[in-house]
């Protein structure tokens, strides 16, 4: 018994050091890709598009890696179901829950090409202001000039999907999902293009709304990514008129989808 727990002890422990050194690996990853690569791509190229898929590329590369470091050091595990689904996806609205503060890194380190909205937070974190902006992701200033930028990221041509938490922000503890906030709805009304659901469960809860990074699970973390069949807005509506009746019926289909997905898991848990 005193060996069980001397081993948990020290699993914990390290654990803890690994968390350390992976989110300072991830800190010191940004302020790279801000003040090292960006610079060097600049010189690379004149051509803004190509500054832009480049920067994207490196950020998708470096995220994945994150990832991979973080589970060889045994912090975490992760599964895809429908991962071609993701690896396929271009042109769509990508709508996901959001429980954990890494959800969107491992999005995009499993999406060959992908925008995403950031909040303010990460738009002036010194960490993660350079990757966020040079990459041109979509800053959500909660306004209409936001929503109409995306949509017409979504209607360029060759256009990689687009990344969105409808929540608006991480889940709460013990909560199955947040209400969601009405912009993936009104982008979706308004830009037509398939709507892709993405489930996300992390078992034991980490990394929620309010909580430190260093305040981990007694064992390492799992995250289940469940990547839905694309829906359509005529799925939900009879009629595909922008208004404030219409982008609320949408929200709340989206809502409901989610949170009846994501109740059935719990339930059979």
């Amino acid at each position: 018994m005193l060996n069980l727990k001397y081993k948990k002890k020290i699993n914990y422990a390290w654990r803890m050091l690994a968390t350390s050194f992976s989110f300072t690996s991830f800190g010191v990853g940004g302020l790279a890709v801000g003040c090292i690569i960006a610079p060097v791509v600049k010189r690379y190229t004149s051509d803004p598009e190509k500054r832009i898929h480049l920067t994207q590329q490196v950020i998708r590369h470096s995220f994945h890696g994150f990832i991979e470091m973080m589970t060889k050091l045994g912090i975490m595990t992760y599964s895809v179901e429908g991962l071609e689904k993701l690896q396929n996806s271009q042109g769509e609205l990508l709508i996901a829950n959001h429980p954990t503060l890494i959800d969107v890194v491992l999005l995009i380190g499993l999406m060959p090409k992908a925008n995403c909205v950031v909040k303010q937070g990460l738009w002036r974190n010194p960490f993660t202001r350079g990757p966020v902006q040079n990459a041109k992701y979509i800053l959500n200033e909660g306004s209409e000039q936001f929503i109409q930028d995306c949509v017409q990221r979504l209607q360029e041509p060759d256009a990689a999907s687009l990344i969105i938490f409808p929540e608006g922000t991480r889940t709460a503890e013990n909560h199955i999902i947040n209400d969601f906030q009405r912009g993936a709805a009104n982008i979706a009304l308004r830009a037509q293009v398939p709507i892709r659901p993405v489930l996300i469960r992390c078992t034991p809860s980490t990394l929620t709304k309010n909580e430190k990074w260093y305040h981990i699970p007694s064992q390492a973390f799992h995250i289940q990514i469940d990547v839905l069949d694309p829906v359509h807005v005529t799925d939900a509506l009879n009629e595909l008129e922008v208004t404030p009746k219409n982008v609320r019926l949408l929200n709340q289909f989206f809502y409901h989808l989610f949170k009846g997905a994501l109740s059935k898991h719990e339930q059979s848990c």
